[in-house]
């Protein structure tokens, strides 16, 4: 995952030194790999309360604060699910093209994601990468679908791009949805078409 920093845009500062800039490098990676940890305890945390009600975690945990496992999945304390794992493969997306990823580049990733029977694959990732399988298009129709996976997503792509403008970041991200662009410009604006 460290190795999309390379993609980053470098620290413009002609006085500072080589060992100043190995050495904000080396607090990007720091950063970068604490943005990763945090989505996987994150997503370890919550998997235990995943569609519950905020009434029926306060009666079934009272404050829930600790990782435990559990869960409608029945994971081990500790265990991710499909959010962090297919983070993790957009990540790697981003390290083995060496640049910006395709849009075939992340349903490549996300194939082989699936292919490794991971613990929870959701109804519109299903479809998607089997749109893909079946047709080679990394895109799919406009669905009513109203799933959150992209922000659960986001981390790989802000850490490649850090320092990106707006739109390169905008861009990159509605293309990991594998949705055609007019659906991402509908969802960011309601009342255009």
């Amino acid at each position: 995952m460290y190795a999309s920093l390379q993609f980053m845009t470098p620290i413009p500062a002609p006085a500072i030194t080589t060992f100043q800039r190995r050495e904000a490098r080396a607090q990007l990676r720091q950063h970068a790999r604490g943005a990763m940890l945090g989505l996987a305890l994150g997503d370890a945390l919550g998997a235990t309360v995943e569609f519950m009600t905020p009434r029926e975690i306060r009666s079934q945990y009272g404050c829930h604060d600790k990782i435990r496992g559990g869960g409608w999945l029945r994971l081990p304390s500790g265990a991710v699910t499909d959010d962090t794992t297919m983070a993790l493969a957009l990540g790697k997306a981003w390290i083995d093209s060496r640049n910006a990823p395709s849009e075939e580049d992340y349903a490549r990733a996300f194939d082989t994601w699936m292919r490794s029977k991971p613990v929870d694959i959701g109804n519109t990732v299903r479809r998607g990468i089997s749109h893909f399988r079946r047709t080679g298009l990394a895109r799919v129709p406009p669905s009513e679908d109203a799933g959150n996976g992209a922000t659960m997503r986001c981390a790989p792509i802000a850490l490649a791009l850090l320092g990106a403008p707006a739109d390169t970041v905008a861009r990159h991200a509605g293309s990991s949805t594998r949705h055609p662009p007019q659906s991402a410009d509908r969802r960011s604006n309601p009342h255009s078409g």
